[in-house]
């Protein structure tokens, strides 16, 4: 059947093209593996510089042991309020420790990450600073990595550098507000409360949901076998401005 209507005419508008599969098998139980967590919604210590709000394809190192208190957010791509009661929403690390204590996971990666997606280089996130990410968690002897990000431009850093993490053979998910870029641009495992960007990881304070939110990603990717798949989690938390 002839498509084409009209002999060397183009279309202005540009189709996005996912890109093709990266896939690394878990093959461990999830109660000996060493998870760390990496957010694109600029997520950083206080005393570390902030980012650069206009586009930054920088990242964070931020040790694991770290208080949640010394934590906070520069971007300016969504509302920080959530994230600013609690940074549990967007990184839960204080989650993390706590599955690691309930024997739920293995242990907590020594360092986690932290960039700010929005306008970002996406170039620089694939060529530099998604294979300089994947590079520390593989010398960490990280098993699993799992994704937040911030707006929508967010979403798409996070899943640039998730690719890479998962190319390097450490297994990965994201979190997604908006999976759909998450999807387009080519996730290997995707989970999607039903949350506001800036709230990813469930609603602020909310310890129950947020635990919810990770347990159920963490089993996610024991559970998924190929890739691209996703799975919608019951859990819903609306920002009432």
């Amino acid at each position: 059947m002839q498509l084409t209507t009209a002999q060397h005419l183009k279309s202005e508008i540009y189709v996005p093209i996912t890109p093709p599969p990266v896939w690394t098998e878990l093959t461990k139980p999830l109660h000996e593996c060493t998870v760390a967590f990496c957010t694109a919604g600029g997520v950083h210590l206080k005393t570390q510089p902030r980012f650069n709000l206009s586009g930054d394809y920088s990242f964070r190192t931020i040790p694991s042991e770290t208080p949640s208190s010394k934590l906070m957010v520069s971007h300016g791509g969504f509302d920080n309020s959530d994230v600013n009661k609690d940074i549990n929403s967007m990184l839960p690390i204080d989650r993390l420790h706590e599955l690691a204590k309930e024997g739920f996971i293995g242990k907590v990666a020594p360092v986690l990450i932290g960039f700010m997606g929005g306008g970002g280089n996406v170039q620089k996130f694939k060529q530099e600073t998604g294979p300089a990410i994947a590079e520390i968690l593989k010398e960490e002897g990280v098993d699993i990595a799992v994704f937040t990000g911030g707006c929508g431009t967010c979403h798409r850093s996070a899943t640039i550098v998730e690719r890479a993490v998962e190319s390097v053979g450490i297994s990965t998910a994201i979190i997604a507000a908006l999976p759909p870029i998450a999807k387009q641009q080519g996730a290997p495992r995707i989970t999607a409360p039903h949350v506001p960007i800036g709230s990813n990881a469930g609603e602020p304070n909310n310890v129950a949901m947020q635990t919810a939110i990770l347990k159920d990603t963490l089993t996610a990717i024991e559970e998924m076998t190929t890739f691209g798949q996703m799975k919608t989690l019951p859990y819903e938390y609306r920002h009432n401005v």
